[in-house]
């Protein structure tokens, strides 16, 4: 069992005050929260996916970083004056399609948008499919 302490500075302000009082929150200058999990497979085992589980605010995030750093994939640069679409570099169309379908963003009319306009779900759909395909957004979509 593996252990992460993280820190949070307390800004006190009435509202704070206000709700530690209406919760029960004991307010002090950092709040700290341990997270205790199973490490995870290494990058070097031999594994394609994992996945780490909890509810919002978990932790999940804290410990994908503390074990994988920059091995992480935490999404690429895309071009903000380019569709979606254009920016897997040669793969072709009906490839990109199937990954775009594949990952749950399956909206013809969302794909010849560019990245920045398009809703955090989408943009997560995106990256997702970036990470599958093997291609960098700033490698595949001149910058």
């Amino acid at each position: 069992m593996k252990t992460i302490t993280l820190n949070c500075k307390v800004h006190e302000s009435f509202n704070v005050s206000q709700v530690g009082g209406m919760f029960d929150v004991e307010i002090a200058k950092k709040a700290e929260r341990l997270i205790q999990y199973e490490s995870p497979p290494s990058l070097s085992d031999d594994w394609s996916i994992g996945c780490i589980v909890g509810p919002s605010g978990s932790g999940k995030s804290s410990v994908a970083r503390s074990e994988y750093g920059d091995g992480l994939y935490t999404g690429g640069e895309w071009n903000d004056k380019k569709a979606v679409v254009d920016c897997f570099g040669d793969m072709p169309v009906k490839e990109i399609v199937s990954l775009l379908t594949l990952v749950g963003f399956s909206s013809p009319p969302s794909w010849i948008k560019p990245y920045p306009v398009l809703s955090n779900g989408e943009k997560f759909r995106c990256d997702l499919a970036q990470a599958l395909s093997g291609v960098r957004s700033q490698e595949a979509c001149c910058l």
